[in-house]
């Protein structure tokens, strides 16, 4: 499979909201440099801490939503001991397609988690400027169904800003 998609941050003025109980950290600080924005909730000590990331990145060639999908499935894998897709669903509109989908994972410690992958496309002026926003939360199996509602309503809230101007920051 290909992996057309930069790696690059993108700069796309972004709005969302963050559920309350969640708090915002330096992408770095948690090993996810390729993101531009990751938000972890607590939990009790020795429990996975569950995170949501938002990554942003061109995709200027032709893959359907379905094959990007693949793709973040196939990269996750490869740093997993074990993982099965549960659960796909395509959304959105022609012009702006999307994938949901529910990872079971584990980790080579032997750690079950689950990871819910959202991929969003923003269309560009042309098709080589169209964009992929891949938003994921990933938490142990009980904490997921038990922060899910927050997930859905975080993604729900993501949008382009219309009134964004060069000094502004890139959350809402």
């Amino acid at each position: 499979m290909s992996e057309a998609m930069t790696q690059d941050r993108v700069s796309l003025p972004l709005g969302f909201d963050i559920p309350e109980g969640w708090v915002p950290v330096e992408p770095s600080s948690v090993g996810a440099e390729g993101a531009v924005f990751v938000a972890v909730h607590s939990v009790p000590d020795g429990e996975f801490t569950p995170n949501i990331t938002l990554s942003v990145g061109q995709r200027p060639d032709q893959a359907r939503i379905t094959e990007i999908a693949d793709e973040a499935v196939e990269r996750l894998g490869r740093s997993m001991a074990a993982l099965e897709v549960v659960q796909r669903k395509v959304i959105g509109t022609g012009a702006a397609p999307g994938v949901t989908q529910m990872l079971r994972v584990r980790t080579g410690e032997g750690q079950e988690l689950v990871q819910t992958q959202v991929q969003l496309t923003v269309p560009g002026a042309s098709p080589a400027d169209r964009l992929i926003l891949q938003i994921a939360c990933t938490a142990a199996p009980e904490t997921a169904r038990r922060l899910g509602d927050d997930f859905r309503r975080f993604v729900a809230s993501v949008h382009v800003r219309r009134d964004f101007t060069a000094d502004e920051g890139e959350d809402s």
